[in-house]
């Protein structure tokens, strides 16, 4: 089992936090120290160069500042809570500063999306003990009386005064980071803070204006449905969830937005959602205009100006990714087709550049009608070559046989003759041995074409 991790942000909550916790993982029957927080450092004496000695202490020797006579009773108490779960609820005398004093720790596990169970155990301070020793009947009575001040504390003082921390140590966050940021309230949907940015975007004048709201209560029903969607997909993930998204603002104006939404747990135990958004509108269409010029640019660079098919260098990248296919024994069966124009250097010497290019054409539509359903790329001055795949595989005899039909008729005529070559796939380490059996097939065709001149 992996140690689990919260991310930057959370951690830093939960580190800075003056409500004395820890948060703990069970791994191998062994308690494992996830984070402390200030105030549990506070509460045990722990200053901040002594915090890696408290972390020591919770990992490898948990039972060393306990009174003697507790530490047995708490130690089934952690056995259970480990095998059984439900609530960790102990009080025991903890060594601080060369007196005891009796530490109050109440618990639970949570259970996070992808399945790892924390330890949340919180600690309270019920001041110094005097003497000793307790017997049973006196730890009964200290145990319901402070167990019924606890709670009318966390009711009425504490909870109160950590939760307005927790919201400054928040907005604190918030406030300093470039992107709109915001939390929530799991279950509420309530906003908890954000940033002015945030503010300016909810087109409200600041934060305050943000907080205690519901997306229903700043954005159309319609938006507001949408951003409850995106939450509920970063609440299934145990990861930060990054998205692209088209929305308006609170007032109707389109915009798109890069944002990362990630799941907390706040100093209360309260599940939230912290959201960073970047609006990327004119980024995104500045990187849509560059895309298209470098579109554009690919594709000329892979069309050959005289003939519009596609040229060597489209070949060649063809080529390469056919090759990995191959190494990696996934290539499709193929037939490497070579074509090679006849007589083109006399109708230049002869009759000029401008009718060998016309020729060229003529010769690269004969190609292009037999073989439809395969690329066919112009490598060379007069040489073609041919990718068959598919139907045109399947008919690869057939096509080629169709090339050889014309030369006939071309031979008779009149017309362009065209030397062609083939050769099928048939397990070769790479396309460029079955090219070259191609290509001297071709070149025996050529020579038997000159012969019936």
């Amino acid at each position: 089992m992996e140690k689990y991790r919260y991310s930057d942000a959370e951690l830093e909550l939960l580190k800075h936090s003056h409500v004395p916790f820890g948060i703990y993982q069970f791994i191998e029957n062994r308690a494992t120290t996830i984070v402390l927080s200030v105030g549990f450092a506070e509460l045990l004496g722990y200053d901040d160069k002594r915090k890696k000695e408290a972390y020591d202490l919770m990992d490898n020797d948990i039972y060393r500042d306990i009174h003697e006579d507790d530490r047995a009773s708490i130690k089934n108490e952690v056995d259970r809570f480990v095998s059984e779960g439900g609530i960790f609820d102990v009080i025991c005398r903890i060594k601080r500063d060369g007196e005891y004093r009796i530490i109050h720790s109440y618990g639970r596990h949570i259970y996070k999306e992808d399945g790892t169970r924390l330890a949340f155990i919180w600690y309270t301070d019920q001041g110094a003990f005097v003497g000793d020793s307790l017997e049973n009947e006196d730890i009964s009575v200290e145990y319901a009386r402070l167990q019924q001040e606890n709670e009318r504390l966390r009711k009425e003082a504490d909870a109160t005064r950590e939760i307005m921390k927790l919201k400054k140590s928040v907005s604190d966050l918030l406030t300093n980071m470039p992107a709109m940021t915001f939390s929530k309230d799991v279950n509420t949907r309530k906003y908890l803070a954000c940033n002015q940015a945030f503010a300016d975007y909810a087109h409200k004048e600041n934060p305050e204006g943000v907080v205690g709201l519901t997306d229903f209560e700043i954005f159309d029903e319609e938006t507001a449905l949408h951003f409850i969607e995106d939450d509920k997909k970063a609440l299934s993930m145990n990861r930060p969830y990054i998205f692209f998204e088209d929305v308006p603002d609170a007032a109707g104006n389109p915009r798109q937005f890069q944002t990362t939404k990630l799941k907390f747990t706040d100093d209360t135990g309260r599940e939230c959602l912290l959201g960073l958004c970047q609006d990327v509108t004119d980024a995104m269409r500045i990187k849509r205009e560059y895309t298209e010029k470098l579109a554009l640019v690919q594709n000329m660079a892979e069309i050959d100006a005289l003939t519009g098919i596609k040229n060597k260098n489209a070949y060649k990248q063809r080529e390469n990714l056919m090759n990995q296919r191959i190494q990696e024994r996934r290539q499709s069966e193929f037939a490497i087709v070579v074509l090679d124009v006849n007589d083109l250097k006399r109708i230049n010497d002869t009759e000029g550049h401008e009718a060998g290019d016309r020729y060229i054409c003529d010769a690269c539509k004969i190609i292009c009608k037999a073989f439809k359903c395969s690329p066919v790329y112009r490598v060379g001055g007069d040489e073609f070559v041919v990718i068959s795949q598919d139907e045109d595989y399947a008919r690869s005899d057939e096509l080629v046989e169709l090339i050889a039909r014309h030369n006939e008729n071309a031979i008779l005529y009149g017309g362009v003759i065209i030397a062609c070559g083939m050769a099928k796939f048939s397990n070769e380490d790479c396309v460029a041995e079955v090219f070259e059996i191609a290509d001297k097939r071709m070149y025996e065709n050529k020579k038997s074409l000159k012969m019936h001149r």
